[in-house]
């Protein structure tokens, strides 16, 4: 699918992008920090076992001394703002990217089965910033956004179709159970496969289906443990959502 012009970040999906980067440069931060300390040390000793400490007699000492506190102090307090910061904006996101799911999956629609993942995907793009910042880069490499990609696992028994989209080095997968509303056995096999297949690759995992079995909520927690999961009813009209992954936002239940 060729695109004409980028689609433009919102303030909220900026700050969002934004804060994963302010993440990024704290652990590269304390990287450096932690080498800094490492070469100081490593001089230390060095200068230790060649006698060269206390010639002259507490120079050497006393910068390498003052050198290790100054950044020590400047690491230990980078830890400490750093992390709380992050805590808040982690939770301020999360809370957003909360409602903007439910929000948009109480007003999306669907072409009554004609492309159900489809929909629920062109939906996704206004919750993740993460996939309309793929889009873009996809755009500027190639003149293409990015397309979902049936892909057809062969299993030993049987064949297992997907539809996944590749974010960077992450995979968002969708299954939508079409003529079968999903019961416990056959969610457990859908995780079962995904984190055989995509096993630390996965962005988020979304089950599709216009009914979920009681057992699967009791073993949410469970089938969850390991990756983002995301339970999507399909309405006549549109979308709802019974339990979506806390690992990326707060986990909410919602009864019907």
């Amino acid at each position: 699918m060729v695109k004409n012009k980028f689609v433009e970040l919102s303030l909220h999906e900026q700050m969002y992008i934004h804060t994963q980067d302010y993440t990024k440069l704290f652990v590269r931060f304390a990287l450096i920090i932690g080498c800094i300390l490492a070469l100081s040390l490593f001089i230390f000793q060095d200068m230790n076992s060649n006698n060269l400490l206390f010639d002259p007699p507490t120079n050497a000492l006393s910068y390498i001394i003052m050198m290790i506190i100054i950044s020590g102090s400047i690491l230990v307090w980078f830890i400490i703002t750093g992390k709380k910061k992050i805590t808040d904006l982690s939770k301020i996101m999360k809370k957003y990217t909360n409602d903007a799911y439910f929000l948009a999956l109480g007003l999306t629609s669907h072409k009554n089965d004609e492309n159900i993942t489809n929909d629920f995907y062109e939906m996704c793009l206004s919750v993740f910033p993460e996939l309309k910042q793929a889009d873009n880069k996809s755009l500027k490499e190639t003149g293409e956004i990015l397309e979902l990609e049936e892909l057809t696992l062969e299993l030993e028994d049987k064949e297992y179709s997907l539809t996944v989209v590749s974010i960077s080095n992450q995979k968002f997968i969708i299954k939508y159970f079409e003529k079968t509303n999903v019961n416990y056995d056959q969610l457990k096999e859908y995780v079962k496969i995904v984190n055989k297949e995509f096993s630390g690759d996965i962005f988020r995992v979304v089950c599709l289906a216009k009914e979920f079995d009681s057992l699967i909520l009791k073993k949410y927690e469970t089938l969850s443990q390991n990756i983002p999961l995301d339970l999507i009813i399909v309405t006549d009209n549109g979308f709802s959502g019974l339990r979506i992954s806390e690992s990326k936002i707060d986990q909410l239940q919602m009864k019907y």
